[in-house]
């Protein structure tokens, strides 16, 4: 019975960060001619401090490459490419400010607070602020020949600091989402 009780309490708190929904947002450019696309190279790195770890970084990268060669981009880092692909990670801090009213019905009359819209009460506010990390994927596709943005997609979702293992294997998750619906279907012409 000791046991159940455990797993009823820690059942929460281990699967909560799991439960962690990842969101995703695309946009695209609509006149980029993404079937004409074939190869993708990783954009040259500018001399930036990133957010990543060397193991998450690794794991994005890895995912994009996995993810367009299964779309049939091939991977042509010594000549010119079709498109640079390119990632930002993003990370803040989000506040989440509860309040819990508790409405001590029946002694509070007694005790001399009066009435409340009728009732005999005395309210008790208590509030619980939590803070977590909070993080985005930015995954940017630019195409060469134009030197333009022609995709964007951006991934959100928690990250913990005190979990690089989870970290890693919830950006692999966040390319996934987002490169799902990748390319993108051609917008008909307006009329």
């Amino acid at each position: 019975m000791k046991t159940l009780g455990y797993l009823l309490v820690l059942a929460p708190v281990v699967l909560l960060p799991a439960c962690a929904t990842i969101t995703t947002k695309r946009d695209f450019d609509a006149v980029a001619k993404f079937g004409e696309y074939k190869t993708y190279a990783w954009a040259p790195e500018p001399n930036t401090q990133t957010l990543a770890t060397p193991a998450v970084d690794q794991a994005i990268r890895d995912a994009v490459d996995k993810d367009l060669a299964a779309r049939g981009f091939t991977k042509a880092p010594g000549n010119a490419p079709d498109f640079y692909a390119v990632y930002h990670l993003t990370s803040v801090q989000k506040t989440d400010v509860r309040h819990y009213t508790d409405w001590g019905f029946g002694t509070a009359y007694r005790a001399g607070y009066g009435y409340y819209l009728g009732w005999p009460v005395k309210t008790k506010t208590d509030v619980a602020v939590d803070q977590n990390p909070f993080g985005a994927l930015i995954l940017d596709f630019v195409e060469v020949r134009r030197q333009q943005l022609v995709w964007r997609g951006v991934a959100s979702a928690a990250f913990l600091a005190s979990n690089p293992d989870g970290n890693t294997a919830r950006s692999t998750e966040a390319v996934h989402a987002l490169l799902a619906k990748f390319p993108p279907e051609a917008i008909p012409p307006k009329p």
